[in-house]
């Protein structure tokens, strides 16, 4: 779409994206990824985004495309704030003018890269397939998802007769399957096919729509983890929570120790009722990230998809079962779903080692702003997702889950050699604890933290 014309100027255009200081229009390119990939960096600065996103593929081969689809048409950011300048991207010199033959990226960034890539190499030459499909899941990552889908299904005749004890059962089974399976898919990580990635995210109906995830998932956490005013992640229940020190303390911030609990309990509702109408009306995901624009089709088919996910979980019940017990099959799987995501998720970078780190080198600062996990543990595994291997999953997000066991001991000699602090809990009771030591910590008000040193 050329930019259009407005009083005889013309309209500078959102649907590009600036990568290094320059703007690309990739709208002809065929993505391996989809289009669902290329959309996420329309209209903002999506450096970090394109080098994480790229982290195995030949330098050459990257800019001989970029090179095709730079455009010289006026284009603008979606929002003026989206500086890019978070993040310093070294130059690599360049022989004799000619392309970029290496990421712009620190030695230790580079040296992960490649130990991580050799490893990849080395996998898919065992296994007979390409680089790509190396970091994908492996055939028996795909066997044991059959398997939890299996007993998912399994549990579904029971709920619809009101057995309780099945709901509780599908309800687990729905949030382990889902976590396995949701999350790898919206990072294109459960497969090459950008069309099965994009299936998986839909297993949220208990969690959030595809659109509100890719935003404050995909765009806003990964790249910017924990910087204030860019992760979103850092303000869900910021009347209630404090998570960084940048945030105005308030007076119910003080009970934060105690109120994560109910917090914990409705916080996918939040995710899934009030997160979308909240980013339509204000455009934004939590203060910290412009919505991207849609057609009013796609506008149409999102909201489509909500009232009925709302009816199916919510409503049916009601039609189905007495309004006591509709009242449990509508509200305890979305609570399980809640407790578990919260979880599973809050510990990986709401720990006092990891709140309000920062670093220039963007590689560095996933590292130090995210927490493993009890990497020897395959039942944390599971429950999680492979949310426990947060520091690897945030180097190379595009990797299955199921690789992160094998690359995390070169990761962290990575870090070692380079003295990058690698955060590591060896049990996920420990980073629970971690977590509630975080909310202690930012519960203080601040001139009274000042007085205690």
């Amino acid at each position: 779409m050329a930019a259009g014309k407005l009083g005889g100027e013309a309209l500078a255009s959102t649907k590009a994206m600036r990568i290094h200081g320059k703007w690309y229009d990739m709208r002809g390119f065929d993505h391996p990824g989809g289009p669902i990939m290329l959309s996420l960096g329309q209209g903002r600065d999506a450096t970090a985004l394109f080098e994480v996103h790229h982290p195995f593929t030949s330098r050459p081969k990257l800019e001989a495309i970029l090179a095709k689809y730079e455009t010289k048409e006026p284009c603008r950011l979606l929002d003026e704030r989206d500086t890019g300048e978070e993040f310093e991207w070294p130059e690599v010199e360049q022989k004799d003018g000619g392309a970029r033959t290496e990421a712009p990226i620190s030695d230790f960034a580079f040296e992960v890269r490649q130990k991580v890539r050799a490893y990849f190499q080395a996998e898919a030459k065992r296994r007979g397939v390409s680089l790509l499909a190396a970091t994908k899941a492996t055939p028996a990552r795909w066997l044991e998802l059959g398997i939890l889908f299996a007993i998912f299904v399994a549990t579904l005749p029971g709920c619809f007769r009101g057995d309780l004890l099945a709901l509780v059962a599908m309800s687990i089974t729905y949030w382990v399957l889902g976590v396995n399976l949701l999350h790898d898919g919206s990072h294109f990580g459960l497969a090459q096919d950008w069309r099965i990635n994009a299936l998986g995210t839909y297993w949220g109906w208990y969690f959030s729509s595809p659109l509100e995830w890719y935003h404050q998932h995909v765009i806003g956490h990964h790249v910017y983890a924990n910087i204030p005013n860019k992760d979103p992640d850092l303000y869900h229940n910021a009347s209630m929570e404090r998570h960084t020190k940048t945030l105005r303390w308030r007076p119910m911030h003080a009970h934060q120790a105690f109120t994560w609990a109910p917090i914990w309990i409705i916080g996918t509702y939040a995710m899934s009722f009030i997160k979308p109408v909240q980013m339509f009306l204000t455009g934004e995901y939590n203060r910290s990230l412009k919505m991207m624009e849609l057609s009013p089709s796609r506008v149409t088919i999102h909201w489509a998809g909500r009232v009925i996910t709302w009816l199916l979980c919510y409503a049916l019940p009601f039609v189905i079962f007495p309004t006591w017990k509709a009242f449990l099959f509508a509200t305890l799987p979305v609570t399980i779903t809640s407790v578990s995501f919260m979880l599973s998720s809050q510990v990986n970078h709401l720990t006092p080692a990891n709140v309000d780190q920062y670093d220039s080198d963007f590689y560095k600062h996933q590292v130090m702003t995210s927490h493993t996990i009890a990497h020897n543990s395959y039942a944390t595994f599971l429950f999680t997702g492979g949310l426990n291997y947060q520091i690897e999953h945030h180097l190379f997000p595009t990797v299955n889950h199921c690789h992160h066991r094998h690359i995390q001991p070169i990761v962290k000699a990575v870090c070692d050699k380079y003295s990058v602090p690698y955060n590591y809990t060896p049990t996920l009771y420990g980073a629970f604890r971690k977590y509630l030591d975080h909310l202690v910590e930012l519960g203080v008000k601040p001139q009274a933290a000042q007085k205690a040193e």
